[in-house]
């Protein structure tokens, strides 16, 4: 008896629910959504937006600048750019930051790598952790997270991959 009767209440309630959502649905900006899917997605807050949806929707009302997001570097600002119709504000991208673990104070805790919404620390409980560099944008997350305080952040060095063509500006083309 008392299956049944959590049966029913179990269907009358999911019943109820889809009801609900269909009542109470609250319609999205398909071009915040299209921004949103672009961007990195680690809500770091970079930005000064608590999330990347903040951020996007911001970006898409003209109360954030579009090279806003750090760790989405110059291709997102050109995608965003499109999808708005605008341009960059700055005639630069902000520098590239990533963390750098000093592994001779790194006791192994962990707080790091659980902080870290990009995934790009490597390490095991009780073993010295490393930063992937392909991985990280700079976020600091991780350097408040860190009891022993052996992380950084850097602006890494131009390599031979990393370096970028600075575009000549429209006066030294013109003349």
């Amino acid at each position: 008896m008392a299956i049944l009767i959590f049966s029913v209440l179990g269907g009358v309630l999911g019943l109820l629910l889809a009801i609900a959502s269909r009542v109470f649905v609250v319609e999205s900006d398909p071009t915040v959504d299209k921004i949103v899917a672009m961007m990195p997605g680690g809500q770091c807050g970079q930005c000064g937006k608590a999330g990347c949806r903040q951020a996007a929707q911001a970006m898409a009302d003209g109360e954030l600048a579009i090279d806003q997001c750090p760790p989405g570097g110059a291709s997102l600002v050109s995608e965003i750019g499109k999808i708005l119709g605008v341009s960059s504000s700055s005639e630069e991208i902000a520098p590239q930051f990533l963390a750098r673990i000093d592994e001779a104070y790194c006791s192994g805790c962990t707080r790091c790598y659980k902080a870290c919404p990009f995934d790009s620390i490597f390490g095991a409980t009780k073993q010295i952790h490393t930063v992937i560099t392909d991985i990280c944008t700079g976020c600091r997350l991780c350097v408040d997270s860190c009891p022993q305080g052996c992380i950084e952040i850097y602006t890494p060095n131009a390599t031979s991959q990393s370096w970028i063509w600075p575009k000549p500006s429209t006066s030294e083309v013109t003349s």
